[in-house]
This record gives structure tokens, C-alpha cells and sequence, in this order.
């Protein structure tokens, strides 16, 4: 099996050099600006959930839809989000082929094909949010941070409430797993630990913090999705800024925490850039 999945990523590979000799370099360099991209969106979520926390002037509760308009009030603003846009749009695009084409090898059966559309989920909310700073500079859209918006429109399909229970039992499955991922101290399979254990071993210490407080906010997002489903209403659905605020109303301190722990994930995801391990790429 496992020599068999190593052929055929030996012809992806092949045939993807076929077409264009510069194409892997090209698109590793894709993935990596995603994870920069990435890495300034959860930064500026936790640094400025931590500004409320402590009371300090200028934090807000907010999302990566809010983060992109505050990017565009800045200087150069427009040039931020059109980089910005392609980087998550091409990193989602890649992890999208990446799971469909099974190139790290999950297989076909039930724990293959759950990961892969762990995989799947994944790149598709990024690359909604990719999708969304693209509309901002070509479109001049002003994109919603409000969850209950989709979750409506979801609702209207035929049989939306099952889609939006499924949507959601994806999403805090997903956090799950981050949450185990942290507790058991394993990095993401994409990320080259040995280069990194040997270069910068903070970095995985940045990932396990990361990873458990964004698990834990996709838990509370995902059950959230999946009760607005189940009793059939839009209005239950919460997005990260809903979370922040009822962590915020609970007790401050655990906004701190929450806000240190997404400002450690989009720190990692800086890092990540540099220590991302692809399995199309070209060396």
C-alpha cells in the first residue's frame, strides 16, 4: 500500500513537471506566503483580544473578516490584502489538491478519508477568507463578520439543518484534534521538525499553545454550528468574535489566555512559512 501511494505521488509529481519545470518551486512559495498571510491574521485576533483583556486602548474582539478590513484602513492596505488574498487562496487551493490526490497518503478507508476531509474543511474556510480580501480589493465588497449569515443561507438548502449539524460536528472534530495534537505534543505532519528541533525548538512549544487555544475556540464554534442546526436556528451559530465575547463576559482571564494562545498559533504560523515540508515540493 504504502509502496503503491509513493508511485503515484512519483507520478503527480512527474507529471506536474511535465507541464512546467518551475511550477513546485513556484507553488511551495504559494503555500509559504498562505502561512505568512495566515500568521498576520491570528496575530492580530489574539493581539488585540489581549488589549481587551487588560484594558488597554485600541483592542477589539474580532475575526479574520474584521482583521481584513482593519488591514485595508492601513497604508498600503490594498497591496496587503491583494497579497494577502492570493497567498490564502493558493494555500487553501494546495491542501485542497493535497487531500483529494491522498499525497500524504491517508488512504481510502475510514481514518484516511476522515482526515482527509478534516483536510478538506480546512481549506475550504481558508480560502473563504482568501476569497473575501480578494472581493474587498476587486469588488469593493465589505465582507460580514456575523456567522448567522451563512448559517442562514445553509439553512435554505434542502435538508439544511443536517448540513449545518454536519458542518459543525467538522469543525469541533477539528478542534478536537488540535486539542489533542497540543496535549500530546505532535506537530503538523507539514512542518519539518527535525530542521526545526535542530534550528529553533521554540517553535513547536509556539504550536502546542497554538493549536490548544484555537481547538478550543473551533470546540465551542463547532457545537455552537451544530445546536443552531439541530433546533433550527440561524441565530445560535457563532463565529471566533462570538467566542472571544462570551470567554470575555466569563472572565477576563480567560480571554488573556485565549487571546496569548491565538497570538502564539499566528506566531507559529509565521514560522511555519519557513519550515513547511510539501510533499510536491521541488528540491
Amino acid at each position: 500500500m504504502q509502496l503503491h501511494c509513493e508511485e503515484v505521488r512519483s507520478e503527480l509529481r512527474a507529471h506536474v513537471l511535465r507541464i512546467n519545470p518551475a511550477v513546485q518551486p513556484w507553488v511551495s512559495r504559494l503555500v509559504r506566503l498562505g502561512y505568512l498571510a495566515k500568521g498576520v491574521i491570528y496575530t492580530s485576533i489574539g493581539a488585540l483580544a489581549m488589549r481587551v483583556a487588560f484594558g488597554m486602548r485600541g483592542g477589539r474582539l474580532t475575526d479574520p473578516a474584521g482583521v481584513l478590513l482593519q488591514i485595508l484602513r492601513q497604508p498600503f492596505g490594498i497591496a496587503l490584502l491583494t497579497i494577502i488574498g492570493i497567498g490564502i487562496v493558493g494555500y487553501a487551493g494546495y491542501y485542497l489538491f493535497e487531500a483529494i490526490a491522498d499525497l500524504r497518503c491517508k488512504g481510502g478507508g475510514v481514518r484516511g478519508w476522515r482526515d482527509r476531509s478534516l483536510t478538506i474543511i480546512k481549506s475550504i474556510a481558508y480560502g473563504t477568507v482568501g476569497v473575501q480580501a480578494l472581493r474587498i480589493v476587486f469588488a469593493g465588497d465589505r465582507p460580514s463578520s456575523d456567522p448567522r449569515y451563512p448559517a442562514n443561507a445553509v439553512m435554505h438548502f434542502p435538508f439544511g439543518w443536517v448540513l449545518l449539524v454536519l458542518i459543525g460536528a467538522g469543525v469541533a472534530t477539528y478542534g478536537i484534534t488540535q486539542i489533542n495534537m497540543a496535549w500530546q505534543g505532535r506537530a503538523d505532519e507539514d512542518i519539518d521538525v527535525t530542521r526545526v528541533r535542530r534550528e529553533a525548538r521554540w517553535v513547536l512549544t509556539l504550536g502546542r499553545a497554538g493549536a490548544a487555544a484555537r481547538g478550543v475556540i473551533l470546540v465551542m464554534m463547532g457545537i455552537a454550528l451544530a445546536l443552531a442546526g439541530a433546533n433550527e436556528k440561524p441565530s445560535q451559530a457563532a463565529g471566533y468574535r462570538d467566542v472571544l465575547s462570551t470567554l470575555a463576559t466569563t472572565d477576563p482571564w480567560l480571554l488573556a489566555a485565549m487571546g496569548s494562545g491565538l497570538l502564539c498559533f499566528g506566531l507559529y504560523q509565521l514560522c511555519h512559512a519557513r519550515y513547511a515540508r510539501l510533499p510536491l515540493h521541488h528540491a
